[in-house]
């Protein structure tokens, strides 16, 4: 009797233990995901300043995707034709998907930053959103 008690006390014990260092990772990442993503609001700022007409020329509603260093070629955003399929960025180097999706208003571009990642078999996903205008006339 004593045995099995301590048999289920063990059991019990382990499965805290592998639910917590879950729950941790699971922290660790979804933090991760929202600094790059605050990231990704801050570079579309800078785009917003850098030139206005250009940035605001892309808030057609299609999504880009940006690399895992948040760098643009030199014409600027990439456009993704089929939208951005989260899976298909990752590997074993690029951890997090990153997406960009802008809408335009008037004389507003809405913002969408979308990071995603793979936790076991289940896609994380954490969404940043903001609205941009012309500050400087």
């Amino acid at each position: 009797m004593a045995v099995g008690a301590m048999s289920l006390l063990l059991v019990s014990l382990l499965a805290l233990v592998v639910m917590s260092i879950k729950n941790s990772r699971l922290a660790k990442d979804r933090a991760k995901a929202v600094a790059l993503a605050q990231g990704g609001i801050e570079l579309m700022r800078a785009y917003r300043d850098y030139s206005w007409t250009e940035f605001s020329s892309f808030a057609t509603g299609d999504d880009y995707v940006l690399e895992s260093d948040w760098t643009v070629d030199t014409v600027g955003l990439g456009e993704v034709a089929t939208g951005c399929d989260e899976i298909s960025y990752m590997d074993e180097t690029n951890f997090y998907s990153r997406c960009v999706k802008l809408s335009s208003g008037a004389s507003v571009v809405d913002v969408q930053i979308t990071v995603s990642w793979q936790e076991g078999s289940r896609l994380e996903q954490t969404v940043q959103n903001t609205r941009l205008s012309i500050w400087e006339r």
